[in-house]
């Protein structure tokens, strides 16, 4: 197989990393960031990626240089740098953007790659990219997103096509987004809480049980089909507990949000819905998704 050459734009930690995969199989490498401009940061910077084993270079290098590049931009910067980099663009080269934004910003950033006449494809970078080399799945979106997924994957980036179609990955990400990191914030209220209370070491239990791998699964789907008879309950509970994290000192911020979310499914006529327990989970947002309609 021929060595590909590759261009980063943006030598952050995800940058780092992707470079050093990329140079371990032997890709050429050219990496360009904005802390390269500034002479307070420029040293430090091209210090970095050379430890990476790549080449510091100048936005037009790390493009006209490349045959595929890679965009691992800020999501706020994603759409400047489609911009900047579409001057330089070319008909053969390949454009990955792995900013983490939504499907609308990377359709946009579609449209300008794809009017300099390059090809685009969509990243979501599932989950964190750390110093050990394990690259998390990333999943890929566009018409070249297949070719791209077997070049990536050569050079150690575990990628693959998810649509043919730009913005569905992002999507995805998105949404596993509010579990994920939802799911992060409630952690830290829930264990925050605890620690203020003396019950740290036993809460941890009680979540690691709770969500134990041999019951999780039919613990989330009977949190959710409960639901659907329990909700007016469980708000006035929650009420209960945010007055409790008060008393802790703590501001409930989840809590509250919680609340919230109990107090809408009432609203929205969730108690008398249903006169048992439904059978399946999706009955309960399905209803939801309805009454949110009208």
């Amino acid at each position: 197989m021929k060595v590909h050459r590759f261009g980063l734009i943006g030598h952050g930690s995800v940058g780092s990393v992707f470079a050093r995969l990329l140079r371990e199989r032997e890709a050429g490498v050219i990496s360009y960031d904005i802390l390269l401009d500034r002479e307070d940061t420029a040293a430090r910077m091209r210090k970095q990626i050379l430890a990476d084993g790549a080449r510091p270079g100048t936005l037009e290098e790390a493009i006209r240089e490349s045959e595929y590049v890679l965009a691992i931009a800020p999501p706020q910067a994603c759409r400047d740098v489609a911009v900047r980099a579409s001057g330089y663009l070319q008909a053969s080269q390949v454009y990955c953007d792995f900013a983490s934004t939504s499907p609308s910003v990377k359709r946009e950033v579609a449209a300008i790659v794809i009017a300099s006449g390059a090809q685009f494809v969509e990243g979501a970078i599932l989950g964190a990219v750390d110093a050990s080399l394990a690259c998390p799945a990333i999943l890929l979106g566009g018409t070249g997103a297949e070719a791209a997924a077997g070049i990536l994957n050569h050079y150690g980036l575990r990628t693959r096509l998810y649509s043919l179609d730009v913005g569905r990955a992002s999507a995805f990400k998105m949404i596993r987004s509010v579990f994920s990191k939802g799911m992060e914030a409630l952690l830290i209220e829930t264990l925050l809480s605890a620690r203020r209370a003396d019950l740290l070491d036993e809460v941890w239990d009680e979540i690691r049980t709770t969500l134990g791998p041999d019951r999780m699964e039919r613990t989330l789907k009977t949190w959710i089909r409960s639901h659907a008879i329990s909700s007016e309950r469980r708000y006035c509970e929650i009420l209960e507990v945010k007055r409790f994290m008060e008393e802790l000192k703590l501001e409930p911020i989840l809590t509250r949000a919680t609340a919230d979310v109990f107090h809408r499914s009432n609203e929205l006529g969730m108690p008398g819905a249903f006169e048992r327990e439904p059978a399946h989970f999706t009955d309960v947002i399905d209803y939801l998704d309805r009454r949110l309609e009208h």
